[in-house]
């Protein structure tokens, strides 16, 4: 049975949802990080329950949802997804905000921030262009978009920004190996604003997420 990110916290929906958003995210997180979760581009799992609204997109639950002896795997937007429906459950999803924050490759030609405008259309984010202090932040940050061939090549991920409106920390699922050859899947990282912006030169969109819904 898939439970929610409260119910693995020990706590219900209202306690949960008293605790401030980073709290909500460092704990939904940490179930994923520590070397369980793997990372899988076809084959995503979720390890939280997700809306029942979004049972109904493209994805059927019984393919994402995690069993007992299923292969833990996840990816960036997968992972974005479970995070921010688990730290937002009062939020109004919408079946629609499913395939906008998997960016389903029909978004991409004219709504490459869609991650973004889901969540500022659900009411739990605010579309900015500069990071805000102390504060976490969800990022759509493409490095290729080619609608020619068509080829795309993007990330979604979470960042705190830290007192001087800089990058302190990433969460994010990434498909870079480890030393061993493994995708190394979940984790947090360090890095900079200036080294995001080198990376995902085709586009970067961000959102500061609200402390409730």
């Amino acid at each position: 049975m898939v439970m929610t990110a409260w119910e693995v916290a020990g706590l219900d929906k209202d306690y949960w949802c008293q605790h401030a958003l980073d709290i909500r995210i460092r704990l939904a997180a940490a179930g994923y990080l520590g070397g369980d979760w793997g990372y899988s581009l076809t084959a995503p799992k979720v390890l939280y329950d997700i809306p029942d609204i979004m049972r109904a997109d493209k994805m059927e639950i019984t393919e994402i949802q995690l069993r007992d002896g299923d292969q833990r795997m996840t990816n960036c937007s997968t992972l974005t997804m479970s995070i921010l429906t688990s730290v937002y459950p009062n939020a109004d999803w919408e079946r629609d905000d499913y395939g906008q924050l998997q960016v389903y490759a029909e978004h991409i030609q004219d709504n490459p921030d869609s991650p973004v405008d889901a969540v500022v259309e659900v009411g739990v984010g605010e579309r900015v262009n500069i990071l805000v202090p102390g504060k976490w932040h969800l990022f759509q940050g493409w490095r290729t978009i080619d609608h020619s061939k068509p080829r795309y090549s993007g990330h979604a991920f979470l960042v705190l920004a830290d007192s001087s409106g800089n990058v302190e920390q990433i969460l994010e699922a990434t498909s870079r190996k480890d030393a061993n050859g493994r995708k190394i899947g979940p984790r947090y990282k360090k890095t900079s604003l200036e080294q995001l912006k080198q990376e995902y030169k085709a586009g970067i969109y961000m959102a500061v997420l609200k402390e409730a819904a």
